[in-house]
């Protein structure tokens, strides 16, 4: 690309909003470039999720290490996510309802197993399936988990980019197979990119949780 400014203020401005909202870069990154950038198509979102991997990387370690998350609260969800994306490939309902099983012997009878990984299970398995569509998965596997599960904002997002990470490793590859990712505009935008990813998400984590809820809904406007 002729210029690499577009490439760093592109992945700044999505590492600020993934950090800080749990998600969403992707809807920062991509209409940057696709106004200043020379990408196509392909190359964009290639690049875009190339770029968005590290950023949800460093900010779920934010999370993790400020106690806005726990392994415990993510784990049906990321099973689910997993689950989903194998049926994609093959028919996978045995299988699922095995995983299943041997979710709910984790947290034994502290809880409701429906409410506790029966609910948040079938949700990640719903959004890895419309995240391979093409739509916006992650984002409403958050509206899901804040409206109606009632999971904590912060909790949320910390479940989101962790979410957000096997999926990107699966695409990531097929992408660079094939050739698509743009290598120069990568390398622009990461460094910008994680250390505004690193600021979005320690203030995501320091603030009230109550102050994360309307900018969040701003947002997603």
């Amino acid at each position: 690309m002729a210029s690499k400014w577009p490439a760093r203020i592109a992945g700044g401005a999505a590492g600020l909003a993934n950090g800080l909202f749990g998600g969403g870069g992707g809807m920062v990154f991509l209409p940057i470039l696709s106004r200043w950038g020379n990408l196509k198509s392909r190359q964009l979102y290639a690049t875009c999720v190339a770029v968005i991997f590290p950023v949800c990387a460093v900010s779920a370690a934010m999370y993790l290490w400020r106690g806005g998350m726990n392994w415990a609260s993510a784990l049906p969800y990321l099973a689910g996510g997993l689950a989903g994306r194998k049926a994609l490939r093959q028919s996978v309902r045995q299988n699922s309802e095995v995983d299943l099983r041997r979710l709910s012997l984790l947290r034994g009878g502290e809880v409701s197993a429906v409410t506790d990984w029966l609910l948040p299970f079938l949700c990640g398995l719903g959004a890895a399936v419309i995240s391979a569509w093409g739509v916006g998965g992650g984002t409403l596997l958050l509206l899901v988990m804040t409206l109606f599960l009632g999971v904590d904002q912060r909790m949320a997002q910390g479940i989101n980019l962790l979410f957000f990470l096997p999926t990107a490793i699966s695409a990531l590859l097929c992408h660079w197979q094939k050739g698509y990712l743009d290598t120069p505009t990568w390398k622009a935008a990461v460094p910008v990119a994680v250390p505004a990813a690193l600021a979005g998400a320690w203030i995501a984590t320091a603030v009230d949780v109550d102050l994360l809820r309307r900018p969040f809904g701003i947002y997603l406007l």
